[in-house]
């Protein structure tokens, strides 16, 4: 993909192996979305209830 992963945070990356654990598990339980980790979770539910406006200004887009 050529994507540019120098402007993502460290403490956003997940560990291979335990995104995998949780996707797993989730569609073992009929789940077609799964979050895998309390970090996502939150930055998920803060997500839904930001203004679209403030959410999109905290995107992962080069500036």
């Amino acid at each position: 993909m050529r994507a540019r992963t120098d402007g993502i945070p460290a403490p956003l990356w997940l560990d291979a192996p335990g995104v995998v654990r949780a996707a797993l598990a989730g569609a073992a339980r009929g789940r077609a979305i799964v979050i895998p980790s309390l970090r996502y979770k939150l930055i998920v539910g803060l997500a839904r209830v930001l203004p679209a406006r403030i959410a999109a200004a905290g995107s992962l887009h080069p500036r």
